[in-house]
């Protein structure tokens, strides 16, 4: 509780009041440049660490569609003997079509 009486508040006469306001601006300044220097801090190690989970999430990422079109290559090749170049030939089985007879 602040009292005032002749000019003193809790005892502190105008200097003792100003030495200590100013004793109160320093620690301050101090604990706000502490926690500017905390929260940079955090923000540096928090940007690297999200960083490098990124660069690992993107080399999964393409990692998995290399091996995706590689299995989708494979599959293409299987199911229709060759690439799409020779897609129209002939293949063994097929049907040679209705045998016409010459009239």
């Amino acid at each position: 509780m602040v009292s005032v009486s002749d000019g003193a508040v809790n005892g502190y006469g105008d200097a003792g009041l100003l030495a200590l306001s100013d004793e109160r601006d320093l620690h301050l300044r101090r604990l706000l440049a502490a926690e500017a220097g905390a929260y940079e801090r955090g923000y540096r190690e928090g940007r690297a660490d999200g960083e490098a989970a990124g660069y690992i999430r993107a080399v999964e990422q393409f990692k998995r569609a290399q091996h995706e079109a590689v299995e989708d290559l494979q599959l293409h090749l299987t199911r229709w003997d060759g690439l799409r170049e020779r897609f129209g030939d002939p293949r063994p089985g097929d049907f040679p079509g209705r045998q016409v007879k010459a009239a």
